[in-house]
């Protein structure tokens, strides 16, 4: 059937036409040896009906700090209540260069049957930058190169993120060494980059800098809050098609993520909600 006629259905069907335009207008960009140029991950500006025959989609949380900035419990009580609460289907667990804080808290969560699944992860600290080791069975120690921190996730079974990169801070990956990375054995190749993070997304064209770059690379590009409070939780997400957490990591390998979320109220940078990492463990 055809669209509404009216002024406003008719402005924004133009918008959407034009911002299309200048999406298809962006040059094509050529792809290291070895890695495949994929097509862009989709803009999530519409909600758009699902296509028939594809799985619902799911909203993942990447990135949560479950020890906030210090670990005590009413933290853990507060940030474990936000989590059951949100519409989130998975939730990463990833607190600075340790597991037992996740560990713990998958544990009760399987004990309570909450319907939002959590994984165990870490925010691994590299001499390189930080990266998000996300279904770990053991800690993955602080450290090393950030090529030696891929492989001993990628030992675990894990998926390997590298967190908000291309930023001018020691925490942050460079672009020429992910593009070097891509580029050599797997073993040492990340599987994502985090292309939405609430704080960074505050950065002029920071965003779009990533998802060509994870395009140039071939890596996938998910999402995830950096929550330190309970009300950061899930402003950076991860969708895929599906709602389990098998789904999400066969989308990210698979490459068939895409981002959503919202940057952190000013209020909350000033708040000190994205810290640096404590000292390593």
């Amino acid at each position: 059937m055809p669209r509404s006629a009216s002024p406003l259905g008719t402005a924004s069907h133009g918008i959407r036409i034009r911002l299309e335009q200048v999406v298809a207008a962006e040059p094509p960009l050529t792809a290291p040896s070895g890695a495949a140029v994929l097509p862009a991950a989709p803009l999530n500006l519409w909600d758009d009906p699902p296509v028939h025959g594809l799985p619902s989609i799911g909203h993942a949380d990447l990135h949560v700090h479950p020890s906030g900035n210090t670990v005590s419990a009413e933290t853990l009580t507060a940030v474990y209540a936000a989590l059951r609460a949100s519409d989130l289907q998975i939730a990463v667990l990833t607190d600075h260069n340790r597991v037992d804080v996740a560990q713990e808290l998958v544990a009760r969560s399987r004990d309570e049957g909450i319907p939002i699944k959590l994984v165990v992860g870490e925010e691994i600290t590299t001499r390189e930058g930080h990266l998000l080791g996300v279904g770990l069975a053991a800690r993955v120690p602080a450290g090393l190169s950030l090529a030696a921190t891929v492989a001993a996730v990628h030992e675990q079974g894990g998926i390997a993120v590298v967190a908000h990169p291309l930023l001018p801070i020691y925490v942050s990956a460079s672009a020429h060494l992910l593009v070097e990375l891509a580029e050599g054995d797997l073993r040492f190749r990340p599987d994502a980059l985090e292309a939405m993070h609430p704080l960074a997304a505050w950065v002029p064209g920071w965003r779009r800098r990533v998802e060509r770059l994870a395009q140039r690379c071939g890596y996938a590009v998910v999402g995830g809050s950096d929550a330190h409070v309970p009300r950061s939780v899930g402003r950076g997400r991860t969708c895929f098609h599906g709602d389990t957490e098998a789904a999400l990591l066969a989308a990210i390998r698979g490459r068939k993520t895409w981002t959503d979320g919202r940057p952190y109220p000013i209020r909350d940078i000033f708040r000190r909600h994205w810290t640096s990492p404590p000292a390593d463990r």
